[in-house]
């Protein structure tokens, strides 16, 4: 990957993001005013002093062309005046990616006199910056803005840094890099699903950037209809569209508020009336850009929409990309259960992005684990293993092991392909695949939609249901440890902490899906990698939820 040059001014955060971004790009930082300090052997400050700025801009220019040379690509935390040199700044056009950080002068004069106080009662005594030691810092902040501007914006991106974290900077950063199609990873693997007219789902890492070529391939029509959430509206929207539109296509956009709540009749009414509004027709298509509750609602709003027209998935989530926007499921949540109204619809296309999972908060980003643990419980041991070999690493996603993730990715969508080829509409062998689910989707709709992420309760439900198959003498003690342990290992809760009582749960067990004759079907471990659907008697059943769902605060 090219280098990727953080310009702007001092206090715009061009550090802190920098050390972040490099984190989870996995490339290494350099920050050219520690370069200068390292060469010179003194603060910036005392340079300035003794020198005067001529010496310094040439040690800088010195340390920039440093950075470039010594690595293949790398995130370079620059000074704020780096680019008054003009040879800097060919040199950063020609060797990668300038990224302006926007900053208000008074924001970025609180965050420097912020940083000085911090260092002050850290018993460090810092040396006064250039900036700071004048009568009137705000208006040579002021003045030094009005000066570059017009360089900074010469950058290929611009994000601004007003009132958003630096956690916040880098996943829009991030974000940015895919949809404009600027990250290396490794080849796409395609698996081509049989069912229905059959469609292809294609792994990609930074394939959000490609989405306009792989539209073209469908020769669908200009006009597109892409349904997101807040969330991802935030992140993605704007260079999507960009791209897009600079590709030849006509995209729409609309967003519905993040979080399950949103998969309801109401936000199902308001996707209608937005499509009606823009005279959608039958033959143009909806892009369901998101998590598992955009796929699931825009999908059924793509299924009844005129009677149905032109779905692609492009999951954002690692749940949703390994399960979620895989199969044709499709619906809303009800009051008395979850995905109790929906329908079988297959897209044209998913376009899986694991790079995508980089712009998530940690806690989304791990509750994608418990089905892929899943996957290993009732179908593959060998991934099971691999699971447990790599799990620090796809816990912590610093560095993230790009290749690793694509292939388990990859392995996730084949397994879940297998099943759905061979039983379509879950009439048989397709409901392995809600191992741990009756139990989560109850505790989902006894906590209330959101509570609880759908992950986090699929692991608890896990951990409820090995505890059933060891009760019964199907599940041995050691395989219920190691999975338990996987869990832990890669974040996911294992034991439960909350209101919910045993007898709620109990009864919401009974208007899961599975449920036939009033009795459930249980989906139960005989061993790692394989397992039987089974009903289970009530006293087996009965004292396991007491006892997990026993009030714990």
């Amino acid at each position: 990957m090219q280098s990727i040059f953080l310009i702007g001014l001092s206090g715009s955060g061009k550090s802190t993001v920098g050390r972040l971004l490099a984190q989870s790009l996995g490339m290494p930082l350099y920050d050219i005013d520690t370069l200068v300090e390292e060469e010179c052997g003194q603060h910036i400050p005392t340079i300035f002093a003794r020198y005067g700025e001529q010496y310094f801009r040439a040690c800088e220019s010195r340390a920039l062309v440093r950075a470039v040379q010594t690595t293949r690509g790398a995130v370079i935390a620059t000074g704020g005046g780096i680019v008054t040199c003009s040879e800097n700044r060919a040199l950063m056009a020609e060797r990668g990616i300038r990224i302006f950080l926007d900053v208000e002068p008074a924001t970025a004069l609180e965050r420097l006199h912020a940083q000085h106080e911090i260092a002050s009662a850290q018993g460090v005594l810092p040396e006064t910056r250039p900036l700071l030691a004048g009568a009137d810092p705000l208006a040579a902040l002021d003045a030094l803005l009005n000066t570059r501007i017009h360089w900074y914006k010469e950058a290929e991106f611009a994000c601004s840094t007003q009132q958003k974290s630096a956690e916040q900077v880098v996943q829009e950063i991030i974000a940015m890099l895919i949809a404009a199609d600027e990250l290396d990873g490794v080849a796409p693997i395609v698996r081509h699903v049989r069912v229905g007219e059959g469609y292809d789902v294609v792994v990609d890492w930074g394939g959000i950037g490609r989405l306009a070529h792989y539209l073209r391939q469908l020769h669908v029509p200009a006009r597109v209809f892409i349904i997101t959430d807040s969330n991802i509206q935030r992140l993605y929207a704007q260079p999507v569209l960009q791209s897009l539109t600079r590709l030849g296509f006509t995209p729409h956009l609309y967003a519905i508020p993040a979080g399950e709540t949103s998969k309801s009749q109401q936000q199902l009414s308001a996707i209608y009336d937005w499509l009606l509004e823009q005279r959608a027709e039958r033959k143009e298509t909806i892009i369901a850009l998101g998590g598992g509750v955009v796929g699931d609602l825009v999908g059924f709003a793509a299924a009844t929409y005129l009677r149905g027209v032109p779905l692609i998935q492009v999951p954002t989530s690692l749940l949703a990309q390994i399960d979620a926007a895989i199969g044709g499921k499709t619906g809303i949540n009800h009051p008395k259960g979850k995905n109790l109204i929906g329908a079988f619809y297959h897209p044209r296309l998913v376009l899986v992005d694991p790079s995508a999972l980089l712009t998530l908060p940690a806690r989304e980003r791990t509750e994608g684990w418990a089905e892929v643990v899943k996957y290993g419980i009732i179908l593959d041991a060998e991934l099971f293993t691999q699971l447990e070999a790599n799990a620090d690493a796809l816990r912590t996603f610093s560095s993230p092991p790009v290749e690793l993730l694509c292939r388990i990715v990859a392995r996730c969508i084949d397994l879940k392909a297998l099943i759905i080829e061979e039983d379509e509409r879950e009439q048989g062998r397709r409901a392995i695949l809600n191992y741990g689910h009756t139990i989560a989707h109850a505790l989902e709709n006894v906590a209330g939609y959101g509570k609880w992420l759908h992950g986090e309760a699929v692991s608890l439900g896990m951990v409820v249901e090995a505890a059933m198959a060891h009760k019964v003498t199907m599940l041995t003690s050691d395989d219920m440890l190691r999975q338990n342990r996987l869990l832990t290992a890669l974040g996911l809760p294992v034991t439960y902490r909350g209101a919910v009582q045993a007898q709620d749960i109990l009864g919401a067990i009974q208007l899961d899906k599975k449920v036939t004759n009033k009795r459930v079907r249980w989906i139960m471990p005989q061993r790692i990698g394989e397992v039987i659907i089974t009903h289970l008697p009530d006293d087996v059943v009965l004292p396991i939820v007491t006892e997990y769902f026993a009030e714990k605060r």
